[in-house]
Parts: structure tokens; sequence; C-alpha cells
């Protein structure tokens, strides 16, 4: 699975907007009829005097003493039924909670007097504090809920900046419950609103948010821009609660790029603020992301560790989409070390969490994980399973409508550059803009017509000639067809024809016992057979009917060799052969997965086809320079002198395999084209009743630098 899908983990920001204090002058409603030096009056003073103390202790951090004054506000204003004093505490006790990374509290805490608190001045506020805590905790649709109520009661009220704060809140239970589209438009939206009444805070935080799906959709560029700025925003206003999400997202994006120490130093950033201000949630959230990291550094066991650490926190702290994420992540250790069991445990455990939040994108990305691990296990059947789920959840017109949205934004973003550039190049352009149009307007008149003159004249050459080539490849297609379908009929027919016959004494019970146990091996090694042959002819007239371009990426060759030796182990336990691959775990080439794997898989099945019960297949890689040489050895007769410059012709075909294997003549073929197409190259040796070797030559990866090649 890609792991681009876990980025938006714990890096989505989401606003905790205070109207800061109440207006000098305003007293409870309890308070309305009495005279100011009343005990009642006094009293509702010295509540409003709490508040105040507490709010700004928590301008540090959630500090034990801002604590004691907000437990000591709310049990005076509820004794004194000072409904505008408690509202005041209940919202900084929200926020406490929040900035203590205790979501489950807010829930259990404020949401019962909640609704007492309609018609004060921190009822909107409270509410956007209860989606906040029901984000965090995971359960999506009920944050989404409050947001959408307590923004359409700020529009009403004429709040205007606490309903952009809460439509790019909105943004935030959209993205996690894996609406892209409607997250960007929601995040968008408010990034505009934020820019007309110039609010930096509130711009840098949807920035960050914008940068968020970005990255998860893979534009880079465009999200480390927007966190550059965000960050910037932050460090000027001395937001240090803002900055650790800011240095979340820098290091998801560096992990992302392969840029592994600047990822490093984002998060440990992460951890020193977060122990600072006392929040266990971006603690968290830094451990988990440090456990990604490590995976990529190939540090299984600190990955490990720092997942376990951050799911104790989870757990501790009733956080569950914490608990899915590190379950995630330690399912993806276990996978890479071939404890797929264990892996798949752990991931469908997390697949219940992310149904019971009904979390879109974490449902698919959980889907794909089984159905891989299952896969790689040799689990077909769960793999299968998995698989249709996943693509039933994976439809066309969610992808369409989410190219979409992006499209609308990188056309908004474009139009927000093109306007902050304008204004600082009007009037130098309004000076020069007449002569340009003129010499414009000239020079593409003049290119036009001489295009136009070139184009003619081509045009009656080249199209005799495209017409004649057109025709030649017609041919060239037709009796590639022909001669295709000739062969698959011939090649096929016959072993078809004998499983049919073995069928047909079996079911006429003509044989049983040890003779029934053969006759089906038979059938098994015939139908692998059969199934290479075809794979070999569709890759073939594939690759010549338009031809297959490389996709480099870096390749782990033992993990590529393993996979291929398991293709063929039927083949080769049925015709009792030893296979080994003595290739380093540590190896890596620059090449085409895809094509890498059918080359191995038609030189081991080429190998299989010429040796005898009890001789040995061995898979060996050597390093040489800024190449790796994987070569694939077998103890068979050897190849003839006579046959060896013929080899890799199309459909020449030499010697019938120990056991009578016919082949198809395309095989070796394929991987030459293919070796060639990944700038390598494809060498044979061999010695008659010694064995043979087919070498591939690739080029050696530096994982540490991204991969950029030109296929061939």
């Amino acid at each position: 699975m890609n792991l681009r899908f876990f980025i938006s983990f714990f890096t989505i920001t989401v606003l905790l907007l205070q109207i800061q204090g109440i207006e000098n002058g305003a007293i409870s409603n309890t308070a309305v009829a009495q005279s100011q030096d009343t005990p009642i009056m006094r009293d509702t003073t010295y509540i409003r005097d709490l508040n105040q103390r507490a709010e700004d202790l928590m301008e540090t951090g959630p500090s034990d003493s801002a604590k004691a004054l907000i437990d000591e506000a709310l049990t005076l204003a509820r004794f004194l039924n000072d409904i505008e004093g408690e509202s005041q505490a209940a919202l900084n006790l929200a926020i406490f909670f929040i900035d203590r990374g205790t979501p489950g509290r807010v829930i259990t805490e404020v949401l019962p007097y909640f609704e007492s608190y309609s018609g004060t001045n921190m009822e909107i506020q409270i509410g956007n504090q209860i989606g906040t805590a029901y984000n965090m905790m995971g359960y999506y649709q009920e944050g989404l809920e409050f947001y959408i109520q307590m923004r359409d009661l700020a529009e009403e009220r004429g709040e205007s900046r606490m309903a952009i704060g809460l439509t790019q809140n909105i943004g935030n239970s959209y993205q996690s419950l894996g609406d892209i589209p409607l997250a960007l438009d929601s995040y968008l939206a408010s990034l505009e609103m934020a820019e007309e009444i110039t609010d930096t805070l509130l711009i840098a935080v949807i920035l960050d948010n914008l940068a968020s799906i970005n990255t998860y959709e893979g534009n880079y560029e465009i999200a480390e821009n927007y966190l550059l700025q965000a960050l910037e925003m932050n460090i000027d206003k001395n937001n240090q609660g803002n900055q650790v999400t800011n240095y979340m997202s820098l290091g998801g994006l560096y992990r992302e790029l392969g840029r592994f120490d600047e990822a490093l130093e984002s998060y440990n950033k992460v951890l020193e603020i977060a122990d600072n201000l006392g929040n266990i949630l971006s603690r968290m959230q830094g451990q988990y992301n440090l456990g990604l990291l490590y995976i990529e550094m190939e540090e299984h066991d600190l990955a490990m560790q720092n997942f376990r650490e951050s799911l104790d926190l989870s757990i501790e702290n009733n956080i569950t989409i914490g608990s899915y994420f590190n379950q995630i992540g330690m399912g993806n250790v276990h996978r890479e070390r071939g404890e797929y069991a264990r892996a798949v445990e752990l991931y469908e455990a997390a697949l219940t969490i992310a149904q019971n939040a009904n979390a879109v994108e974490m449902i698919r990305g959980t889907l794909e994980n089984l159905y891989e691990t299952n896969e790689l296990a040799g689990d077909i059947s769960s793999a299968y399973t998995y698989l249709r789920q996943y693509s039933a959840l994976t439809d066309s017109i969610a992808r369409s409508d989410r190219e979409e949205a992006l499209a609308r934004q990188e056309a908004l973003l474009g139009l927000r550059m093109e306007r902050e550039s304008r204004e600082l190049l009007e009037e130098t352009i309004q000076t020069q803009r007449s002569n340009a149009i003129i010499t414009t307007t000239a020079l593409i008149i003049v290119a036009l017509a001489f295009i136009g003159i070139i184009v003619m004249y081509r045009k009656k050459q080249q199209a005799n000639i495209l017409l004649r080539r057109r025709t030649e490849e017609l041919s060239e297609v037709n009796a590639m067809k022909d001669r295709l379908l000739s062969m698959l009929a011939h090649d096929l027919r016959s072993p078809i024809s004998s499983i049919q016959g073995v069928v047909y004494m079996i079911r006429e019970k003509l044989l049983d016992g040890d003779d029934v146990e053969k006759a089906l091996n038979q059938i098994d090694m015939q139908l692998q057979q059969d199934i290479n042959t075809l794979t070999n002819y569709l890759q073939w007239a594939q690759n010549q009917r338009d031809g297959i371009s490389a996709n480099f990426e870096t390749i782990n060759l033992k993990q590529l060799a393993e996979n291929a030796i398991f293709e063929i182990k039927k083949t080769a336990d049925n015709k009792g052969i030893f296979t080994k691959n003595t290739i380093n775990s540590d190896l890596f080439v620059v090449g085409d997965a895809h094509m890498t794997r059918v080359i191995l898989r038609n030189l081991l099945s080429n190998a299989a086809k010429f040796v005898e019960a009890g001789d040995r297949i061995t898979i060996t890689a050597e390093e040489q320079g800024n190449q790796i040489h994987l070569s694939v050895s077998d103890s068979g007769p050897g190849i003839p002198p006579e046959r060896l410059a013929n080899i890799f012709k199309p459909f020449y075909k030499g010697s019938s395999g120990t056991s009578g294997e016919i082949g198809t003549g395309l095989g070796l073929s394929i991987c030459k084209e293919f070796a060639e197409k990944q700038n390598g190259s494809l060498q044979v040796e061999t010695e008659t009743g010694k064995g043979t070797t087919f070498t591939v030559t690739l080029k050696k990866a530096d994982k540490s630098i991204p991969v950029q090649v030109e296929a061939k």
C-alpha cells in the first residue's frame, strides 16, 4: 500500500477559536436587577476574573494552576446560577482538555451541560470544542454535525470569524471521512473569507490543512509552499500549538520525498514542543509519525518501539483513532518482517475501528493492506475477498469528483498568486501593455503565415509516406495476429486434450489411490505450464502491438526473487527440484518491478524445464560498481552450441524439457527485451553436461536519492 495514505493522520489543524474575554461592563443574567455593590454582583465579577486568569495562564499551556481556577469558577457559577460565567468556564475547561490531548473528557464533562448554554456568548465556541473533541477521538460524523450546526448559528448571529473557522473545521471532518472534494471546497471557501478580513491566524491554520490534502494527493510542491507560509505566520504569532501541527505536516512531507534527516528533525521538534505544552495527543501523534519514518529508514525495531508507546497513550486516553493508526503501523512492520499472520491480525483490528467511525479513506487503505498481505502469505481466498471489498469502494465516480476538486483548487491557487503578482507589478505592466500587444500581434501574424506555408508543403510530402507506413504496419499486425493465433491453437490444444483425458479417467473411476494423486499433480503442473505459455504470448503480443515503457522504481531484489520462486513452486515440487535464493535482503536495483518479475519467472520456469529431480536452481546477485548482476543458475544438461545463437529470437523453440515440456519460444525473447528496456542486458553462460547461467545486469539503487531514469 502506498504510505501516502497515512500522512493525513494527526496533521489536520482544528481551530480552537475563543472570544478573548467578555466586553467591559457585561454582567450575568442573574445580576441584571442588582446594584453594583450587592454580594451577587461582586461574586459574578470574581467569576469573570477567575475565567480571565485561567485563560491568561493557558496561553502558555494547559497548567494545573489554570485547571484549579477553572474548577473554582465552574463551582461558583453553578452555585450562583451565573450561566454566562459558567459557559466561559466550560469553554476554558474544554480548551484545557483539548490542549492536554484528552478529548474524551470534553465529551464526558462538558457535553452533558451544553444545552444549558443555549443563547450565551460562549455557545458557538463550546460547540466548536465539542466537535473538535469528536474529531480527535475518530468520531468524524458526530464532529461534522456539531460543526455544521455551530457554523449556521454563527452566520445567523453575524459572527463572521467563527463562521470562517467552523467552515474550515467542516473541511477537516470531510477530509477524515474521505470526501476530498467537499474538504477542498470548505478549505478554499474559508481561505477566501479569511483573506478578506486579513486574519493571519486563520490563514495559517487553513494553509496547513490545504497542505495536508495536497501532501496526501502527491502535490508536494504546493503542499510545501502552504506549510512554510503557515509556519512563518505561527512563529511570528508565537503560536506553539499550531507550530506543532506545521512541523508534523512538514515531517510527513519530507518523509514522502525521502528527505529523512529533515523529517526526523521536524518530528523531534514536535515532541519537544508537545512536552513543553504538556500535550499528550501531540506526543502520541509525533511518536506515531516517527514510527512511519523509521519504517522508511528500515529501522524496524525503532519503528515498533514508537508505535507501541503511541498505542499505549491512545489506549490510556481512550483515543480510538490513535489505536487505529498505530495498529496499522505495527502491522506494516510485521509485514516487512514477513510475519504475515500477525500483520493480518492487526489490520483486521484496525479495520473494525475504521468501520465504526465510517471513515471511507481509512477503510479503503486497510482493505488494501489486508488484500496485499494475504496475497503475500499465499492465502489467495482471503486476498480475493478483501480485493473485492476494496474495488467496490474505489469507484471511478469518486475519483473523478476528487480530480475535479483538485483542479478547482489549482485554478483558485493560480488566481490567488496571479492577483498578488498583479498588485505588485500593475503600474509597470500598464505602461508597457500597448507596445507589447502590438509587437506580439505582429510576431504572431508573421509566425502563423510562415508556419502555414511550411505545413501545407510538408503535408503533401508526408501524406503518401504516412499512408504507405500505415499499410505496412497493418500488414505486419495481421501477420502477427495470424501467427499468434496459429501457435496458440497448436500449443494449447494438445495439453488441454491431455488434461481432458485424465479428467475423464478420474470421473470414470479408472484411476484410484496414488494414481489419482499423480494424475492431479500432472494436471496441476500442466495448467501452470499452460498459464505461463498464455502469459508469454499475451506479454509478447502487447509489447509488439504498442510497446511497454519501463516504470522505474527502487526494487528489493530478495523479495522479488521470493515472489518469483513462489510462482513456480508447484512445478518445482512436482518435479522434485530444489530452489535457493541467496540474495541479500538489503540489495536494491533501479528498474521496473513488473518487468523484472517477468524476467525472473521465465528464467526460473526455463531452468525448471531442463533439470532432473533432485537438481537445484540457484538465484544469486553480485554488486559490481554501480551495477547488480542478477543470475539464475541450474545444473541441467546445458545448451548445445548450435542452438545458443538463436535462443533469444522470438518463437525459436529448442529441445523439450526433461518431462516433455514444450515452450512457446517467447520466454527468453521477452526476458532480453525487458532487460534492455530497463537500460540493462541479459547474458548466458552454458557448458554441456554441467548447466546454464542466465545473468541480468541492472543499475544498483541508491535509496537516499529519488529515482530519475529515462525509459527506453
